[in-house]
């Protein structure tokens, strides 16, 4: 764990932000007591990739009144259609 001053933290703001987000623990300390803790977020999925629209389906579940072999089906037309 990397403790630095306020001060410090001040000066080298952007190089913290750094160090934190590579998983380092860095905790601003003013007169020897943690008053805060840098830690990296969770960047939030993107919109349109393939991770996000399978994490959209698996929270979706099931389309209500089509079966999925209906579905698969109609995406299989879909791709036909294509060629």
């Amino acid at each position: 764990m990397t403790k630095v001053g306020i001060y410090e933290a001040r000066n080298n703001f952007s190089e913290l932000i750094k160090r934190a987000k590579a998983g380092e623990d860095v905790v601003v300390v003013a007169r020897g007591v943690p008053q805060v803790r840098l830690v990296p977020v969770d960047p939030p999925p993107g919109h349109g990739t393939g991770g996000a629209i399978l994490k959209w389906l698996n929270s979706a579940g099931p389309v209500p009144g089509r079966a999925p072999e209906e579905l698969d089906a109609t995406i299989a037309a879909e791709r036909a259609a294509w060629d």
